[in-house]
């Protein structure tokens, strides 16, 4: 029963739009570092793309905490998958005070920085599946 609340279904496609969203953002920054002249369009593209995909990561972990606390009485557990989403969460956050950081005012720095930003949704996603374990492994 645990696994057939719509709370989950909720949690999962929300999470996976978020991803979906970030990776765009890492694909696109990776392109801006090869094209010049893409590099400014793609540099607010992603500005501005950064902000709906940390909200939904955000609105996923949440959902995901309240599903958590309604399942097993608790909201949060420190699972690998866990951990590793709240550090994908502040690892983006960053980028979106491009205002007050000199690393982000720079269409390259941010790139550079979006580009390996990536790597926590990877390690979210697919390495704490193949390589860590806890309650969201499902190998």
């Amino acid at each position: 029963p645990v696994l057939r609340s719509p709370m989950l279904a909720a949690h999962v496609s929300v999470i996976m739009v978020s991803y979906g969203l970030l990776i765009f953002v890492a694909v696109t920054a990776a392109i801006a570092l090869c094209s010049h002249r893409l590099r400014e369009r793609f540099y607010r593209l992603n500005s501005k793309l950064l902000y709906p995909a940390l909200f939904l990561l955000a609105a996923g972990i949440f959902i995901g905490a309240v599903w958590a606390n309604i399942s097993w009485g608790r909201y949060w557990g420190w699972d690998a998958k866990e951990t590793w989403a709240l550090i994908t969460m502040l690892v983006y956050a960053l980028p979106l005070h491009k205002g007050s950081l000199a690393l982000f005012r720079n269409p390259v720095g941010f790139h550079r920085y979006c580009l390996i930003a990536c790597l926590t949704v990877t390690m979210t996603f697919l390495g704490v599946t193949y390589l860590l374990g806890g309650m969201h492994s499902y190998v």
